[in-house]
């Protein structure tokens, strides 16, 4: 797979809210990986490339209110059949400024 984002990419399983424009309500995703600069999420509703979106990220118990990072849509990739039984899409998002500020929670959960 080719590397797409410029800071090393950190495995994950944080849950998130995404919200858009062209949902009516904020969709559940899963965040597989993400690095200080952009995040490749699982979701259950397909998104647009160059749609604007802001996640709310649930990083620990703690995270009252949820992290914010708001960003836009970059790739949009159809999940293998056998291994999307709930999670069906795979959504890359690049931030539109990098999520530092949050790197000590993040590690937290790796």
């Amino acid at each position: 797979m080719e590397e797409r984002r410029n800071a090393s990419r950190n495995l994950s399983c944080i849950p998130a809210y995404v919200e858009s424009k062209h949902e009516e309500s904020s969709l559940l995703a899963l965040i597989h990986d993400v690095s200080s600069t952009g995040a490749l999420l699982f979701t259950q509703a397909k998104l647009d490339v160059d749609e604007e979106v802001s996640l709310n990220l649930y990083l620990s118990p703690d995270s009252q209110p949820p992290r914010e990072a708001v960003g836009k849509v970059v790739r949009v990739e159809r999940r293998a059949l056998d291994r999307s039984d709930v999670w069906q899409w795979e959504i890359g998002v690049e931030f539109h400024e990098s999520i530092d500020q949050y790197a000590d929670e993040i590690e937290a959960l790796l």
